[in-house]
């Protein structure tokens, strides 16, 4: 009786072990991503040995110094000879991507910079308006420059501050110019954020107590949702890397899983094919002047019943309605799908699950039958900016917003649904200054994962400590 339940005993022990054996192997080694096989490592994630999680990523051009020693060698009359170095200083322009990470220990909030071609910059620290350090979880990061293909950057202390970067955090996007110092110096928020990141790397361990090494913003907006990512869209072929306001487009948008991770009810609708959508996603009109960077509601407001100053916030352009645990966006373009690829990528993930790039064809979500007033679905109620208010007391309310709805469940928009590994977060691509919209089609998007992170590294699946790239031209299977 004994040896029968030792037995039962030992069996059911061995089981346990097997299951748990056989559910590890498969857990680490029994996953495939063959979707994942198109993409290409391009670069280390910086900070992950610091304990930086990584969040978001933007990327624009700026300017960066090649120098080159040369020996010179002169005689005199006697015969002896002098070597001399020579240096001489070359102004290029690269890709710079900007990766914005909270801290595990606790340090105030960072973004990293990495040269396309010159590679690991740097990072700078933040600080909120009032100059404490900010500490927030940096969701979503995007920044604009000028560089034209000559390498001149800005012509004037007044440009400088017409380029701006964007933070999300929670509900409120964060935003900067260049400091007093650099816009005098003509010289853009980009610009600042480089050169201060290269700075820090010449002294990581006993830093310059004079120099500040951290990027101060300048105000402040509630975005009206969650504001998890954002997303700065640069219209491509206007004349240079320049701000076009009538194309050039920043995206805000928030991250939704049930329970932990909630939108307010408003923000969850069906749409036309009845997939149901729980989080939105907000466009915004670039504007060169303006505290941020962008169209404000002075644009919209009646002169009867104007806007308060104090409430002047960014102008919502459109409205997408977007699926749940999205954590970045890109775009290839903005025209017609297959002349030149306008292709809306979504990265959606959340915990250990195969992350998901969901791909749709822009064109089809911009179509008239794809789109209805706010207040159309939402029982005659207009879109209310959170807290704004009119001179009147009264709430500012806009009427004539839009929702377009990204549709999963809609096959013709839907184009492709591409299974990568866990924990993908933001998005970006680099466009050329001198590309033409029809070629943002072979542009590559870049894709950040945050599963490299310490305090991942005992569960996660496959930690990947590098930012990989897909091309557009390669998502129709």
């Amino acid at each position: 009786m004994k040896h029968r339940k030792l037995f039962i005993s030992l069996s059911a022990v061995l089981s346990a072990v097997l299951f748990l054996a056989i559910f590890l192997s498969v857990w680490y080694l029994g996953d495939v991503y063959p979707d994942f096989k198109r993409a290409e490592a391009e670069f280390e994630i910086p900070g992950l040995d610091d304990g930086a999680t990584p969040q978001g990523m933007s990327s624009c051009y700026a300017n960066y110094t090649v120098e080159t020693v040369k020996q010179e060698i002169s005689e005199d009359d006697d015969g002896n000879q002098t070597v001399k170095d020579v240096v001489t200083k070359e102004t290029k322009m690269q890709p710079y991507f900007f990766i914005s990470a909270y801290m595990a220990d606790g340090s105030p909030s960072r973004i990293y910079v990495v040269g396309q071609e010159t590679g690991y910059v740097g990072y700078v620290t933040m600080k909120t308006v009032d100059g404490s350090n900010f500490y927030g979880h940096s969701g979503g990061i995007a920044i604009n420059n000028y560089t034209n293909s000559a390498g001149t950057a800005i012509s004037s202390a007044e440009y400088a501050r017409y380029y701006t970067l964007w933070v999300t955090c929670d509900s409120t996007v964060y935003c900067a110019k260049s400091s007093d110092a650099y816009a005098t110096a003509k010289k853009s928020i980009a610009q600042e954020i480089v050169e201060k990141a290269a700075r820090i790397k010449l002294t990581p361990e006993t830093p310059d107590e004079d120099y500040d090494f951290s990027i101060k913003f300048t105000t402040s907006f509630k975005a009206n949702c969650n504001a998890s990512f954002c997303y700065y869209y640069d219209n491509p072929g206007v004349g240079g890397y320049t701000i076009n306001i009538t194309s050039d487009r920043l995206y805000i948008g928030e991250f939704y899983n049930g329970g932990k991770y909630e939108t307010d009810d408003a923000h969850k609708m069906l749409t036309p094919n009845g997939y149901k959508n729980t989080a939105l996603m907000y466009e915004y009109k670039v504007h060169y002047k303006g505290e941020y960077g962008l169209t404000t509601l002075d644009s919209k407001e009646s002169d009867t019943d104007p806007v308060r100053e104090s409430d002047k916030v960014p102008a919502i352009a459109n409205i997408y309605s977007i699926p749940e645990k999205i954590q970045g966006v890109a775009w290839s373009g903005r025209d017609t799908y297959g002349s030149n690829n306008g292709i809306l990528v979504l990265s959606q993930s959340y915990g250990l699950s195969n992350s998901r790039l969901l791909c749709f064809d822009y064109s089809k979500i911009m179509k008239n039958a794809n789109r209805k007033y706010y207040k159309d679905i939402n029982e005659k109620v207009s879109f209310v900016y959170d807290g704004v208010k009119r001179v009147s007391g009264k709430n500012y309310t806009d009427p004539n917003l839009y929702v377009y709805f990204v549709d999963k469940a809609n096959e013709e928009m839907f184009i492709d649904d591409l299974s990568v590994p866990s924990m993908s977060e933001g998005l970006c691509n680099v466009t050329p200054p001198e590309m033409s919209g029809s070629e943002m089609g072979r542009t590559k998007f870049y894709i950040l994962f945050e599963s490299g992170a310490k305090k991942y590294k005992t569960f996660v699946r496959r930690s990947i400590k590098n930012v990989y790239s897909m091309r557009f031209d390669r998502l129709e299977k």
